[in-house]
């Protein structure tokens, strides 16, 4: 198989030597393009930052505000291989996601306007086999928790627990019960 000369010029590159074995360009999968805005990346944070894009570009949380479009997503790769993924959507719809591999933390936390035939724990339900495949992460749907949200004053926070890598998932709601923001993260 013949490479074009530009693209074997890249990955004969040193510190991108690893990255280009997985590029999603290269296997027909390609993340939406982000501009990285913050950080030195290393190869492996590299890889790590494209295997998290992919991962959430099938979650309901990405694919149902990206149907209006992408507006922009940028990348920061903070102190010690932290990767934040910002999605910025058409709209004012966004999602951010931020990846710890040191404690395997994972967060996406979206806000989106939900049609009234969509369902929060539905969605939330998607997001969760994205993240963890058909089995999910335990979460119990029906023994949800509801608590005050600690930073905004008016919204309520319905928490539902799982039973893998201390999986939640959340529905922010506003006082008159409208949905304003979905959550789901994990810590194995």
């Amino acid at each position: 198989m013949s490479r074009p000369p530009a693209l074997l010029t890249l990955c004969m590159a040193g510190f991108l030597l690893a990255a280009c074995a997985a590029t999603p360009a290269l296997t027909g999968n390609a993340p939406a393009p982000c501009t990285a805005t913050e950080g030195r990346p290393s190869a492996q944070d590299l890889l790590t930052a494209q295997g998290l894009q992919r991962n959430i570009e099938t979650s309901p949380l990405y694919t149902i505000p990206a149907a209006n479009g992408l507006a922009s997503c940028r990348i920061r790769y903070q102190a010690d291989a932290v990767v934040v993924l910002e999605y910025q959507f058409k709209g004012g719809d966004w999602l951010h996601v931020r990846r710890d591999p040191r404690i395997e933390y994972t967060e996406q936390n979206a806000r989106f306007t939900l049609s009234s035939t969509q369902k929060p724990e539905a969605i939330l339900a998607g997001a969760e086999r994205a993240a963890f495949g058909t089995a999910g992460c335990g979460i119990v749907w029906r023994e949800p928790e509801t608590r005050p949200d600690e930073n905004a004053s008016g919204i309520t926070e319905t928490v539902f627990h799982g039973d893998v890598c201390n999986c939640q998932a959340i529905i922010r709601r506003q006082a008159d019960g409208r949905v304003v923001g979905l959550v789901l993260k994990s810590a194995c």
